[in-house]
C-alpha cells in the first residue's frame, strides 16, 4: 500500500502499467477501479553531430496524480533529434507530455547551444520531481583520442556508444535508453553522429 505525502492518505496498489514508446500522440485511457496513478515522462534525445559531438538527453518529470475524476488523459511522446555530420546544428528531441499536467522537453541537438559542443539536456516541469537530461560530449580530435563522444544520459540509462575505427555503433541504437542524446561521430564524414532516442510515457496504475 502507497501513501501520499502530502495528505498521508493511502492511495491503492499498484496493479497495472501503461507505457508508450512510439513517437506522436496517444491516448491514456483509465482502467476500471483505477484511483490514482504514478507517471513518469522522459523528452526525446538531441541529435548528435561529427567529431565526437553527442546530443543532449530529453528531460524528466513524475508525479502521482488522483484519478478518480479523470477518463482518458492525451500523451504524447517526443522523437529523437536527427543526426548531422559537421558546421551545423544536429536536430532537437520532441517533447513529452502528459495532458497538461506533466511536460518533458527534448535534449538539444549537437552545436545547437554552443559551436563545438554536446547539446544541452532538456527539463521537466509541472511533476513532484523534474530533471534535467545529461549533456552530450563535445568536440574531439577525429585523427587521435578524441574523446568519449557519447550522446546525454536520461533519467533511464545512457546512450548507444560509436566505435573508434569506423563510426559504426557498438550494439546499436535501438539499445540506447528512452530519451537518450543522440552518440556523436567520428570526424566530419558523411556518416555523423547517431539519432537522439524517442521519450517515453510510463503510467503505473493504482487500484
Amino acid at each position: 500500500m502507497i501513501k501520499s505525502r502530502s495528505s498521508n492518505t493511502a492511495i491503492g496498489r499498484a496493479k497495472t502499467v501503461s507505457s508508450y514508446t512510439l513517437p506522436g500522440l496517444h491516448l491514456w485511457q483509465k482502467p476500471e477501479g483505477c484511483t490514482s496513478i504514478y507517471v513518469q515522462i522522459v523528452g526525446g534525445g538531441g541529435g548528435g553531430a561529427g567529431y565526437a559531438e553527442g546530443g543532449g538527453a530529453g528531460g524528466y518529470s513524475e508525479k502521482y496524480m488522483d484519478v478518480r475524476n479523470l477518463s482518458q488523459v492525451s500523451v504524447t511522446v517526443g522523437g529523437g533529434g536527427a543526426t548531422l555530420t559537421y558546421y551545423g546544428n544536429a536536430s532537437d528531441g520532441g517533447t513529452t507530455s502528459f495532458g497538461t499536467y506533466l511536460t518533458a522537453t527534448g535534449g538539444y541537438g549537437a552545436n545547437r547551444n554552443v559551436q563545438h559542443e554536446g547539446g544541452r539536456g532538456g527539463i521537466g516541469s509541472g511533476g513532484d520531481v523534474n530533471l534535467f537530461g545529461g549533456k552530450g560530449a563535445g568536440h574531439g580530435n577525429g585523427c587521435g583520442s578524441w574523446g568519449p563522444n557519447r550522446g546525454g544520459i536520461s533519467y533511464f540509462g545512457g546512450p548507444s556508444g560509436r566505435r573508434h575505427s569506423d563510426n559504426a555503433n557498438n550494439t546499436g541504437e535501438q539499445n540506447a535508453a528512452p530519451g537518450a542524446g543522440g552518440s556523436g561521430g567520428k570526424t566530419d564524414a558523411t556518416v555523423g553522429g547517431g539519432p537522439g532516442m524517442p521519450g517515453i510515457v510510463i503510467v503505473h496504475e493504482y487500484y
